[in-house]
């Protein structure tokens, strides 16, 4: 599906995805922290605020993780950013990015496990209202 009828915010393995910094430019590598951004999937767009979060066309073809990156929500950006897409699991929702799912690295920067090696625990949490 190509959309998720509320808001939601995203942990993986227990803290969230946190928002963009402010005067942050387009490509920047999303990572968790303690100011959640709170998203909307809609059209397959993750967004948050005015900006969009996903990966890349234009990334490098290997199978190793792909950046996560923050771009501002604008029609050229949208251009630039792979869809996101939804699929419902009982009362929750597991976001894929391209076939591909969320992980972080060590320094907690957000990534996509392509070949499945991640062990990372990612949770989609609905907003109230």
């Amino acid at each position: 599906m190509d959309s998720i009828p509320s808001k939601f915010t995203i942990e993986i393995n227990g803290k969230p995805i946190a928002n963009v910094d402010d005067g942050a430019e387009d490509h920047t590598q999303a990572k968790l922290g303690q100011d959640a951004a709170v998203f909307s999937l809609k059209d397959s767009r993750l967004q948050s605020g005015g900006w969009i979060i996903g990966r890349n066309w234009t990334e490098n073809r290997s199978f190793g993780p792909k950046k996560v990156s923050w771009y501002k929500a604008n029609a050229d950006n949208e251009e630039q950013v792979q869809p996101v897409t939804a699929k419902k699991e009982a009362d929750t929702y597991h976001l894929i990015f391209t076939n591909g799912n969320l992980m972080v690295n060590d320094d907690e920067m957000v990534l996509v496990d392509l070949i499945g090696d991640s062990q990372s625990e990612v949770k989609v949490i609905l907003q109230e209202g």
